[in-house]
């Protein structure tokens, strides 16, 4: 799992030391149960567990979509209520979805509204982080700044952890422009696009977007060196940019795994 070495600035008292995991501030609206088996459906209708296999455990799917257990619990009851999934005790137990006849159309209406959310809420991050890191840039105090270099090292075991320490970077960018406001829209943002991109990537071939050699620690400090650097420097136009850059490369990963389960690939 993720080591939180950068959960605290030089002095302690930075943005990072205040919130050591944005991911969990307390009061922060959570996904909720109807939003969580609204988007397992949708992945079940677009392909991506075929029928007949497996879900991820329960604690996966918390661990993965950023959700409480008791959330996937009562998510994946409600799918079962439905018939689109059934679970079994015992050994070779657990949550499989139901084998159902293909509806024509159905997974290029699914791939579609797929397409049009991540559209939304990519450009609503790309109108509003790129100036956050630019904020950052001019303002954050200097244990904030290098805190999100010493975020570089973390450590990368798997999907859960990397997209929380993916979140713990944007969230700590936003907290280090000083403006609340803002900070809480890119929260906000993150909070609900985090269960929807995240369903896209569960039990998924990372090698549709990444090199089957790729190390996941490495891909987290690859993607965020430049904006970390940048602000680092005080250089808010180049964070801005480079902000924006891996946003944009965010998208097309999302996009190249909506291609490859509307095509008809699995997981």
């Amino acid at each position: 799992m993720v080591k939180a070495r950068a959960a605290s600035g030089a002095d302690g008292t930075g943005a990072a030391a205040r919130h050591p995991d944005p991911l969990e501030r307390p009061g922060q609206r959570r996904p909720s149960r109807d939003m969580v088996t609204e988007i397992l459906r949708k992945r079940i209708a677009l392909g991506g567990f075929a029928p007949g296999s497996r879900l991820p455990a329960e604690r996966e799917l918390a661990a993965s979509l950023g959700v409480g257990r008791n959330t996937v619990r009562e998510a994946v009851r409600k799918l079962a209520d439905e018939g689109l999934v059934v679970t079994t005790l015992g050994r070779s137990g657990g949550t499989r979805v139901r084998p159902a006849p293909a509806v024509a159309g159905e997974r290029a209406a699914v791939a579609a509204d797929f397409r049009a959310t991540i559209r939304d809420y990519m450009e609503y991050r790309t109108a509003v982080e790129p100036f956050a890191a630019g904020l950052a840039a001019r303002r954050g105090s200097t244990a904030d700044r290098r805190a999100l270099v010493r975020m570089l090292d973390e450590e990368v075991a798997d999907l859960a952890a990397y997209h929380r320490v993916d979140s713990r970077f944007h969230l700590a960018v936003a907290a280090a422009a000083g403006n609340e406001v803002l900070g809480e829209a890119v929260e906000r943002a993150r909070a609900e696009m985090f269960v929807r991109g995240n369903a896209l990537w569960l039990d998924c071939d990372w090698t549709l977007v990444y090199p089957p050699d790729r190390d996941l620690s490495r891909v987290f400090c690859e993607e965020h060196r430049a904006i970390a650097l940048a602000v680092l420097a005080g250089d808010a136009e180049t964070a801005e940019a480079r902000m924006r850059e891996h946003l944009e490369d965010s998208g097309r990963q999302f996009l190249a795994l909506l291609d490859h389960f509307e095509a008809g690939g699995g997981g």
